[in-house]
């Protein structure tokens, strides 16, 4: 009686076991289904190039190329975004959505502006693909110049209060294009600009700075026009630093907002270009600040500001008042600011 109700446990246990193996297999069977379901309706972009060469174009043209597409995929191909390399190339999807065998066309601007040579700018398309959700697209392009200029930008450096300087600058044309130079003009009245020398594709100006009369950066354009349709005008920044005989650093202090009854301080670097040059007299308001001078080096002192406002509070427009036997700038003023809080 033993024997047989063991036997019966058993094929019990072997109808469970081939009744799972079954179950799993059609569970798997049922998965795979659906994972091939699922894998069919998955979208594919294709591009027809991911590279286009404009060839040669001139200077200051615009280009325009179209990258075309399609969705190899059964599901929606959803284009997310289009980034260019840079702000000189604008791409643009003409269909965002796009259903299986659709088409589509990313289209790119390129504004050669002021680049020259050979150039190569990239494009990233976006998509719902999970196999290539970014695709680079490529554009490369030779710029030619029909007017190049020698510098591109002139950088006059540090210049002395009364003093002037000079540096050439070269503008060639593109040898048998008729292009010619019609003007040569600045709007800044301390530059004067004189032909020296000339052939037929290439023009030198001294570019002369003198007179001018306030310290500190300045910087300003050349403007060089032609007859080119292409780029009828080009532009040439220059820059420099006029000082007298004495440098400082820096031009104002600002304390901002101090606590009512802490001290604060600030320093300001003097330096004497001019050997001959003394510091006559320093002196600062309002009367509750103070100062102390210390040498930095041969030609430099650091002058130690110091605030310590007592019962004041609200705002503090001041000033370091510094003194010399300089022609150019016998004083400096040096404006002080702050606010002081409860």
């Amino acid at each position: 009686m033993r024997k047989a109700v063991m036997y019966v446990f058993v094929l019990f246990l072997v109808f469970i076991a081939e009744n799972s193996i079954n179950v799993n297999a059609e569970d798997k069977s049922q998965d795979a289904e659906k994972l091939k379901t699922t894998e069919s309706l998955l979208p594919k972009i294709e591009f027809e190039e991911d590279k286009y060469n404009f060839g040669k174009i001139y200077s200051g043209e615009k280009v325009t190329h179209k990258f075309k597409f399609k969705n190899l995929g059964d599901g929606e191909l959803i284009i997310d975004k289009v980034k260019s390399s840079c702000g000189c190339t604008a791409a643009l999807s003409s269909k965002k959505n796009l259903k299986k065998g659709e088409e589509g066309e990313i289209e790119v601007k390129f504004n050669s502006g002021k680049y020259v040579g050979n150039i190569t700018k990239s494009i990233f398309v976006h998509s719902n693909d999970p196999g290539n959700p970014k695709v680079k697209l490529a554009i490369e392009v030779k710029i030619i110049e029909e007017v190049s200029i020698t510098p591109r930008r002139i950088n006059f450096g540090i210049v002395r209060m009364g003093s002037s300087c000079s540096q050439n600058l070269e503008i060639k044309t593109l040898p048998k294009s008729n292009i010619k130079i019609t003007n040569v003009e600045t709007n800044f009245p301390y530059i004067q600009l004189k032909e020296k020398d000339k052939n037929e594709n290439v023009i030198n100006y001294d570019v002369t700075l003198r007179g001018i009369e306030d310290f500190g950066k300045f910087n300003g354009f050349i403007f060089v026009h032609t007859n080119s349709e292409k780029k009828p005008r080009v532009d040439i920044p220059f820059n420099g630093e006029v000082i007298g005989d004495i440098t400082y650093y820096p031009g104002k202090l600002s304390f901002g907002a101090v606590k009512k009854n802490r001290e604060a301080k600030k320093t300001v670097i003097i330096t004497l270009v001019d050997k001959n040059v003394k510091i006559e007299k320093i002196e600062i308001e309002p009367a509750f600040m103070t100062f102390n001078v210390s040498p930095l080096n041969d030609d430099s002192q650091v002058i130690s500001v110091h605030m310590n406002q007592g019962d004041f509070s609200g705002k503090i427009n001041g000033n370091l008042m510094i003194y010399s036997n300089s022609s150019v700038q016998p004083a400096i003023f040096i404006p002080i600011t702050a606010t002081v809080n409860n």
